[in-house]
């Protein structure tokens, strides 16, 4: 995907980091409203969602603890990880060799 963008050193990468930070912040400000929807899903039996421990987890994620600037932060270093992760590389070169999509 980040070769799609251009490569990491892109606007289009840039942009997308941007974006993803915006939109990131956008909805902190709705995330109990999201957090309760889940967690009345908690009974339907979905695989997913295990109780709990779940509703845990989505509120880590949406760092409501933080400041804005700090979720910013937050939300940049989740972007570059996943970018690093063992398993996008692994999920890049799937897509290269079933549907020859190259990565770099």
């Amino acid at each position: 995907m980040v070769v799609l963008m251009g490569g990491r050193a892109s606007q289009g990468y840039a942009l997308f980091q941007q974006l993803c930070v915006k939109a990131f912040l956008a909805i902190r400000p709705h995330a109990e409203q999201l957090i309760e929807t889940i967690h009345l899903m908690l009974g339907a039996d979905f695989p997913s969602f295990k109780g709990e421990p779940t509703i845990k987890r989505l509120r880590d994620r949406f760092a409501l603890g933080l400041t804005e600037r700090a979720a910013a932060e937050f939300m940049m270093a989740i972007v570059k990880n996943a970018h690093e992760n063992v398993r996008s590389t692994v999920y890049d070169e799937f897509q290269r060799r079933q549907n020859g999509i190259p990565y770099a």
